[in-house]
């Protein structure tokens, strides 16, 4: 696989790096961020320091775009319910995105790949392969401002015949990276507790590599036209609890799992989401490599491994 040009805006972050690492050694990467990402050098790489709530024109780009990789987002979490954080969402999941359309009118760009979320099906959406026929009803501003970024997209693809793939993607696990897994696994091992909120909800993972993987794929196919992708991978979604009683089965070590007494009288998190990968899977040619329980495992191997090292 060989492309020309790759804009990738947003990608001093961990996906980013990722992105970097895999495509870089073949195709010339036009890094765009507020943030230079940190460890990464390659002579293909060209980082450009820029806000994209500011409009700007850049001589650096060619005109010629193969790819473009849009991440530039605020995600979600409680505060995405609270109406006083709606412009935010508005600003940096939407403006960017229109500020950039905007610049990219003086390019001629082949297609451009956009990181959308679960976020925007709402609760209990079903039939979620057949995204062009459900309207999705979002719960909080981060899946609003999401579902308006892709419409933007679809009326730009309408306009300028510029192949866009959307990407639904749920919670993005890397061991890497801090996060509700690794948490758990940390206080098994420190504290022997899990401490868990109480809350009912169901949560939907992907693993980083398998994330990479559905970009590559979307990279090799040109005159794709306007596709919605749903990239999950095959298990169900899992409670808080679940995750606890699998990481403490596996640890064996009598950790106990603690609920907080504390509980939120509304869920941000979707519930009750049935997610289809059959037209991802079609289209891409892609299935996803990691399951829940697999991802759980390696994340147990490395966290022992790293301590390990460290007592050693």
């Amino acid at each position: 696989m060989k492309f020309k040009n790759i804009i990738l805006l947003g990608g001093a972050g961990n996906i980013g790096k990722k992105l970097i690492l895999n495509f870089s050694n073949k195709n010339k990467i036009f890094l765009i961020d507020k943030n230079k990402p940190n460890k990464i050098k390659s002579k293909n790489l060209n980082y450009i320091k820029h806000d994209f709530l500011k409009l700007r024109l850049f001589k650096k780009i060619p005109k010629v775009i193969d790819k473009v990789i849009f991440l530039i987002g605020k995600t979600g979490g409680p505060e995405s319910l609270e109406i006083k954080n709606l412009k935010d969402y508005i600003d940096i999941n939407c403006e960017t995105l229109i500020n950039f359309l905007k610049v990219s009118k003086k390019m001629k760009i082949n297609k451009i790949i956009f990181v959308s979320t679960e976020h925007v099906y709402g609760d209990n959406a079903k039939n979620t392969d057949k995204t062009k026929l459900i309207e999705p009803n979002p719960k909080n501003y981060y899946g609003v401002s999401k579902l308006l970024s892709e419409k933007i997209l679809y009326n730009f693809f309408k306009k300028n015949n510029v192949n866009v793939d959307i990407l639904r993607v749920p919670r993005v696990i890397d061991y890497e990276i801090k996060n509700l897994m690794s948490t758990m696994i940390e206080g098994a091992n420190k504290k022997k507790k899990i401490i868990i909120n109480n809350t009912k909800a169901k949560f939907n993972f992907i693993h980083t590599e398998d994330l990479i993987s559905a970009f590559e794929a979307c990279l090799k196919k040109d005159n794709t036209g306007f596709r919605i992708l749903n990239i999950f991978n095959n298990s169900k979604p899992l409670s808080l609890y679940d995750i606890a009683k699998y990481i403490k089965k596996l640890i064996n070590n009598n950790s106990k799992i603690v609920i907080s007494k504390t509980k939120s009288n509304i869920e941000h998190n979707p519930q009750g989401l049935i997610v289809s990968n059959k037209l991802s899977k079609k289209l891409l040619k892609w299935k996803p490599k990691w399951s829940n329980k697999k991802i759980i495992n390696k994340m147990i191997k490395e966290y022992e491994l790293k301590k390990f090292f460290e007592q050693s």
